[in-house]
């Protein structure tokens, strides 16, 4: 009876001591409703939605710059969580790498980076020169575009 009574008890001690399961992360932000034009100026917005920040996200992200030149560097989210980056530039709508970095005063931070390239066979980003007066290009993705993620 002590043999049994120590056994439950050495394997209830076992259980307690063992590390919990880690929630995994998320590998990627999902960006949607990405759309940019290109007129008197330029503009962009994009929603993300984080899985890994489900109480931050989904939040909205909307630029205005000069075409030609690059968005201001210090340009956020609406939740200004997310800094939005072109670590190319945005010389041509038609193709760019896009960036995002979780504030670093986060607990977690995030940094994720993907390219958008119209002009590759297949591309669900969509590019349409002078659409319109006024509007020299008019772009949008297709669906969901996702942002590998590295914590």
């Amino acid at each position: 009876m002590k043999f049994a009574i120590a056994s439950i008890l050495l394997a209830a001690s076992s259980a307690f001591a063992a590390p919990a399961a880690e929630t995994p992360r998320a590998t990627s932000i999902q960006i949607t409703e990405l759309k940019a034009n290109v007129g008197l100026d330029a503009t962009m917005h994009f929603v993300v939605t984080d899985a890994n920040f489900p109480d931050d996200t989904p939040t909205d992200c909307n630029l205005i710059w000069s075409y030609g030149s690059s968005p201001k560097q210090s340009a956020r989210c609406n939740n200004n969580y997310y800094q939005i980056g072109f670590p190319e530039g945005v010389k041509d709508l038609h193709k760019f790498k896009l960036s995002l970095n979780r504030d670093p005063d986060s607990p977690i931070t995030e940094r994720g980076q993907v390219s958008v390239d119209s002009t590759t066979d297949g591309s669900k980003w969509k590019c349409v020169d002078n659409p319109e007066e006024h509007v020299e290009i008019r772009c949008h993705y297709e669906g969901t575009l996702n942002m590998p993620v590295s914590v």
